[in-house]
């Protein structure tokens, strides 16, 4: 593929590109009005959840340390219509209290006891005792709530400060156990050295004294390579793909499942030669027009540093198109999209607005905004397949913010950090909940925003739907859980229930009367009986008085 030659002009957002489809519909409170939730800009959020099963999402935050509080993680769930409330909290105290201190989490179920984990990867400090960057959190059913002390805790054989990247949770070699990948840097932050990649796993399903298999180990001699991990198999060969994502000079490193345990190095590439090119944030691999043939996005972070009161480097959005041979992906794959003062943090695919056309929501970052390219077309490498409008945006503050006697450059924005969509108040509106890194005092740091059908939306390519409709569920094949939509154009009788191949009930969401509108489902992909089932295909099927409508999904563990 030859590469695409572009000129890079910077995003210019005018007011008619701005959805109004989409309201505020809650925020915490700021932080320095004493809500300290969370006590430092969040790092780290991972959702949408269903913990204990009442049908409303749930999520989990990491923060960074902020004045005399430590890090620490946080359980968030959506109580009810348009409402979000802290339910769980736990402060790092015992680890390091550092400046520029983080946290990553994942949620998995590495014991297999269908109770859920949050796993939750910190900064370590040198000459300190007791110094377990990786602590665990288990989901009791006699408390419908986490643990209040970590249920398992690992110093991950490292006996040097290092500074935390990232953790991911998945069953990568198809053995039916959840691997934990993590990405760590030699710290402390901002120092010169280098990166480790570890995968490893729970190998006696046992926390009360457990026993971990670390099944690789890489080191990466390059500076801050651990900043990100991304999970897919693009080149489609059966085999997941490991994405280690620099932070500087925006550098790829790409590792495969070759089988059980067994992973293989598979290639590495640089974009950039300046350190001011600051990499890759994120990365998702999706199939984003169903023709069985994955692609990759990805954003990138741009600098923060000022020239003038103007940032270096934007940040950049592509579409990278699949290859046969992940071990020849390159630069050459990777096709420009859009440029973006201030810099994105995340990306994710979702269908907010309920039209039944996949969206990828895009994280600014100093720019205070979430972008929504809504994919209508046919080429998912022709710009011209998308819509792009701001769903999201707070320029209300200034770029400058002082904490204690240094003046911060743009701190003082709400730095859109992660985000995740879903209907999580369970009120047939889709919802995106996003955090924001702003040091800023008078700002809060976790935001709910929500499509509301009938407010003035500006895309002239929005569906109007007037039948039953069954989406494809995201994401597919899952693992644990996956959400999707339907659409009822009128109430009435539904069934709603998952079936297995042989076409044996499963689990019933619902058989009665509903209301008319858009409904929003998650199936963490257990029975009735609330037993995890076995990895393989199931089909989901919309029953009603006049129709019926089928859906397959394939469960892989």
């Amino acid at each position: 593929m030859k590469k695409r030659i572009v000129i890079f002009l910077l995003s210019i957002i005018s007011a008619q590109d701005i959805d109004n489809s989409y309201t505020l519909k809650w925020q915490n409170l700021p932080w320095g009005a004493g809500g300290l939730i969370p006590a430092g800009p969040p790092w780290s959020m991972v959702g949408p959840f269903d913990f204990d099963g009442d049908n409303m999402g749930d999520f989990i935050i990491s923060s960074s340390y902020a004045g005399e509080y430590c890090n620490g993680v946080y359980h968030y769930e959506a109580i009810e219509n348009d409402s979000i409330e802290l339910l769980w909290v736990y402060t790092y105290y015992d680890l390091s209290c550092a400046p520029d201190n983080y946290s990553s989490v994942a949620v998995g179920d590495l014991d297999g006891d269908n109770n859920m984990e949050i796993l939750s990867l910190s900064d370590t400090e040198p000459g300190l005792l007791n110094q377990n960057g990786l602590q665990i959190f288990e989901w009791s059913t006699d408390s419908m709530s986490f643990l209040s002390a970590p249920t398992a805790t690992w110093d991950m054989g490292l006996d040097s400060v290092w500074e935390a990247g990232q953790i991911f949770v998945a069953d990568i070699d198809g053995d039916s156990n959840q691997e934990v990948i993590v990405s760590i840097m030699d710290g402390p932050w901002g120092a010169t050295g280098s990166s480790r990649l570890m995968i490893f796993e729970l190998d006696n399903s046992n926390y009360t004294s457990p026993s971990w298999s670390v099944e690789f180990e890489d080191n990466i001699w390059t500076n801050w390579s651990g900043y990100n991990i991304s999970v897919g198999d693009l080149d489609q060969d059966g085999f997941q793909e490991i994405y280690i994502i620099g932070y500087e000079y925006y550098h790829i490193i790409i590792y495969e499942s070759t089988g059980e345990n067994s992973y293989e190095y598979q290639t590495d590439f640089y974009v950039s030669e300046s350190t001011y090119d600051r990499g890759n944030q994120s990365m998702i691999i999706t199939d984003i027009n169903n023709d069985g043939l994955n692609e990759l996005f990805a954003v990138t972070s741009g600098t923060n540093t000022l020239d003038g009161g103007t940032l270096l480097t934007p940040g950049y959005f592509y579409a990278v198109s699949g290859t046969d041979d992940v071990a020849q992906l390159s630069f050459d794959n990777f096709n420009y999209f859009n440029s973006y003062s201030g810099g994105l943090r995340q990306i994710i695919r979702g269908d907010a607005d309920g039209d039944g056309n996949p969206n990828l929501y895009i994280a600014g970052h100093y720019n205070e905004a979430i972008y929504d390219w809504e994919f209508i077309g046919d080429d998912p490498f022709g710009i011209t397949s998308y819509t792009e409008h701001i769903v999201f945006i707070d320029d209300t503050t200034d770029d400058f913010t002082t904490i204690g006697d240094v003046t911060q450059q743009d701190q003082g924005k709400v730095r859109v950090a992660k985000l995740f969509s879903g209907d999580i108040d369970n009120d047939g509106n889709g919802d995106i909940v996003f955090t924001s890194a702003s040091f800023a005092v008078d700002k809060p740091h976790v935001f709910m925003i929500e499509h509301e059908v009938g407010l003035s939306s500006e895309d002239p390519t929005v569906v109007k739907q007037s039948e039953y409709q069954l989406n494809q569920n995201y994401p597919n094949p899952f693992n644990p859980s996956t959400q999707f939509q339907y659409f009822l154009p009128k109430s009435g009788y539904i069934e709603l229930a998952i079936y297995d191949i042989r076409g044996y009930l499963i689990y019933m969401f619902h058989d009665g009367n509903q209301r008319a509108g858009k409904h929003n489902i998650q199936w963490t992909g257990v029975d009735q009986d609330y037993n995890r089932v076995p990895n393989g295909v199931y089909f989901c099927r919309l029953k009603t008085e006049t129709s019926s409508r089928t859906m397959k999904m394939v469960l892989a563990k």
